[in-house]
């Protein structure tokens, strides 16, 4: 027995060396989206469909408030800069999302020609009793929802929309 254990350990040990790093992240993404519709799933089940919007208003409302209180806190500078890199930061980078960043006069734009995130979700979205749309319709609306909130909350202008299957721009500006 101890020596399949060294051989099970030889392998792990080796599998670790030859993942890239693309694949080490990509896994990560994915298990983060297990996470979320783990969580979404497993409510669902308990408490139904009709109680989802109830739930996700209060999840919006607390990543607003994080959103607003990290912002503040830092206090450098333009809001309306700091809450379009957070979506940056959260989504793009974090994501590895495809993005661009639009500023114009006093306002930024940040497209999302392919969310991560929502990529990640829907891809699995099946396997925990959910359709793709229905997913993208929860997760995107609790996503946009709390950038809304938290520009309202920092009295900045918001539009945001679903663009494509993937994607959605969300725009920040003076009031």
């Amino acid at each position: 027995m101890g020596i399949d254990i060294e051989i099970q350990m030889a392998t792990l040990t080796q599998s670790k060396r030859t993942r890239s790093l693309e694949e080490r992240y990509e896994m990560l993404r994915k298990t983060l989206a297990h996470y979320l519709l783990l969580q979404v799933g497993t409510f669902v089940t308990a408490a139904g469909f009709d109680a989802i919007a109830p739930a996700m208003n209060i999840l919006t409302d607390m990543k607003a408030n994080l959103k607003v209180q990290d912002i503040k806190s830092k206090n450098q500078g333009s809001r309306v800069e700091a809450l379009s890199q957070n979506l940056a930061d959260s989504m793009g980078e974090t994501f590895n999302s495809d993005y661009e960043i639009e500023a114009e006069d006093g306002s930024r734009t940040v497209r999302l020609d392919r969310c991560g995130c929502i990529e990640s979700v829907v891809a699995q979205a099946e396997a925990y009793g959910l359709t793709k749309p229905q997913a993208r319709s929860i997760f995107c609306a609790t996503c946009i929802g709390s950038y809304k909130k938290a520009a309202e909350t920092l009295e900045l202008g918001f539009k945001g929309r679903l663009r494509g299957d993937h994607g959605c721009s969300m725009s920040f500006s003076k009031k």
